[in-house]
């Protein structure tokens, strides 16, 4: 029977991290309503952000807001926009489009942060 090396065992270590912090992650949330309103997927394009948020929640979220974080290869942050949705009833999504300014061009990391008025 086969042993495993030293390294081996480190690179199984680190791979059982690495697919436990991508589960853990999951798609982006809205603050305050766990899982409620979600980023359910996005793109970039040139200097242009796309993306849908949906609303899994059972209640109409009125003037949904997307707040984007950008951040660079290294992880630091370079700001922050936001671009409106308006109203989604619940199971509703949107697409959204937002420009990205001339200070956030050189990321390539993006997190997401919902803001709603819940009815």
């Amino acid at each position: 029977m086969r042993r495993f090396s030293r390294v081996e065992g480190w690179i199984w270590i680190g791979v059982l991290i690495v697919v436990t912090v991508l589960a853990m992650a999951g798609p982006a949330t809205a603050a305050g309503k766990s899982r409620d309103l979600v980023v359910v997927d996005h793109e970039r394009w040139l200097d242009t952000l796309k993306g849908t948020v949906k609303n899994y929640s059972k209640q109409s979220a009125r003037d949904v807001t997307v707040i984007v974080k950008f951040f660079d290869r290294r992880k630091k942050p370079l700001g922050t926009q936001r671009v409106s949705v308006g109203d989604l009833r619940s199971g509703d999504q949107s697409s959204w489009s937002l420009a990205i300014v001339e200070k956030n061009r050189l990321a390539t990391r993006y997190e997401f942060e919902m803001h709603a008025v819940w009815q």
